[in-house]
């Protein structure tokens, strides 16, 4: 039952930060995501991360980061 309740408050919490944070655009060899806290920005850079590495075998470099009316923007590229 223990085991239970730990996988399910670990499912839940991994949803929630799944709904912070979103890939808006994917322009080769660009990928965009916005965000809704300055704390998930680590979140959405290490994905930005996996995305080129699986689709280019590359590095995501920061290219643009701008503040929006709900949350945050960043545009990163692939090399």
């Amino acid at each position: 039952m223990r085991q239970l309740l730990i996988v399910a408050l670990a499912a839940s919490l991994a949803s929630l930060s799944a709904c912070a944070v979103r890939q808006v655009e994917s322009t080769p060899p660009t990928v965009t995501y916005a965000y809704s806290a300055e704390a998930d920005y680590d979140d959405i850079e290490a994905r930005a991360d996996l995305y080129c590495e699986e689709r280019y075998d590359a590095d995501a470099v920061l290219v643009d980061r701008d503040a929006e009316d709900d949350g945050y923007k960043a545009v990163f590229a692939c090399r």
